[in-house]
């Protein structure tokens, strides 16, 4: 009842946002229950909870989707990656063949060589930044939005980093 109330009731307001069912499915865990002509979104913190048909998995993208390493409501994904368990690490390792060490461009590298049209990482990400770089914690009121950049982070060295994979996967 109440997925039809929103399909009749939102239909125009919500076909200016054709994402918006993608960022609803994420943050709540429902969807506005349209469906969408446009990318959908696919986190990749999301990914490794063991189950190989998991659709935030690379290996189940379609091309008409926006991959992002995480967002501006999840952790950095260096916390992120120090906050999940041993399993969840242990298949996130096996996935990418790598130990893990270093997780952030591991899973930028991940993203751009995806089939998705649309591959997205924060800066935190790029620096390769722990937890204390995080930019939002949903349902808090303080400390959101305080991270910023820092003069002389951003390298020459780690913009060649971001170049050379971005103009390896043709992003």
């Amino acid at each position: 009842m109440l997925e039809r109330f929103r399909r009749d009731l939102f239909p125009d307001a919500l076909a200016a946002y054709p994402n918006v069912d993608g960022v609803v499915a994420l943050t709540h865990g429902t969807g506005c229950g349209m469906d969408t002509e446009g990318p959908g979104m696919r986190v990749l913190q999301f990914a490794f909870g063991g189950a190989t048909e998991d659709r935030f998995l690379p290996h189940n993208y379609e091309r008409n989707t926006v991959v992002y390493t995480g967002t501006h409501d999840n952790d950095t994904t260096l916390g992120w990656y120090r906050s999940i368990s041993e399993r969840e690490r242990d298949f996130v390792r096996r996935y990418l063949g790598r130990d893990g060490h270093d997780i952030a461009w591991d899973l930028i590298r991940l993203a751009w060589s995806s089939v998705a049209d649309y591959a997205i990482t924060p800066l935190q990400d790029v620096l390769s930044l722990g937890g204390e770089a995080r930019m939002n914690l949903p349902g808090t009121s303080s400390g959101n939005w305080t991270w910023r950049l820092v003069e002389g982070q951003l390298t020459p060295a780690v913009l060649d980093r971001l170049g050379e994979l971005t103009e390896l996967y043709a992003r």
